[in-house]
């Protein structure tokens, strides 16, 4: 009740995204693993609820300790272990250091170059790179064929294209 109508209209859009991007292209499945971007934002809220309910283990970034007490309390299920920096590149070591070097299953990103390329390096054999970023795809920005080597699936979202004609993922969301 205490919502305007902008806030309202947001929450179909955030949760369409990250249920398109994790469930739908991404196919999470329970007890996965999986990294969420910039966890406190809208898109991020909505990926870390739905991937709690799938019993995944999840690893968010955030840009400062408030954003991370705020997720703590609005998530208790996170572990202090869940969180990582997103304002440099550390998340890469912090993730690959709470798998075992192994990495996540999924990844839903929205960072751009260095950061991108880390986010890459998180991913574990026969992950998803789900990619909810424009800069890097709008650049053309070059992405590295050796990562296809560990047998792992990059997928370009973009929610506008579930409304073309014929896309029958539509009816899924």
């Amino acid at each position: 009740s205490t919502w305007t109508l902008e806030q309202a209209a947001s929450v179909p859009v955030v949760y369409a995204t990250a249920y398109y991007s994790l469930v739908v292209r991404g196919r999470l499945r329970p007890g996965e693993t999986v990294l969420i971007h910039s966890g406190s934002g809208g898109v991020g809220q909505a990926a870390i609820a739905i991937a709690l309910s799938k019993n995944c283990k999840v690893f968010t970034t955030v840009g400062s300790k408030e954003k991370q007490a705020y997720l703590q309390e609005r998530f208790p299920l996170l572990s202090a272990d869940a969180f990582a920096n997103s304002r440099d590149t550390s998340f890469e070591q912090h993730v690959l250091l709470h798998t075992k070097g192994k990495g996540v299953n999924v990844v839903l990103n929205s960072l751009a170059e260095e950061k991108l390329q880390a986010s890459i390096r998180c991913l574990a054999r026969h992950g998803r790179f789900l990619e909810i970023g424009k800069y890097d795809l709008s650049n053309n920005s070059p992405l590295g064929m050796a990562l296809f080597l560990k047998n792992v699936a990059f997928h370009g979202i973009l929610l506008d294209a579930l409304f073309e004609e014929g896309n029958q993922e539509w009816e899924e969301v």
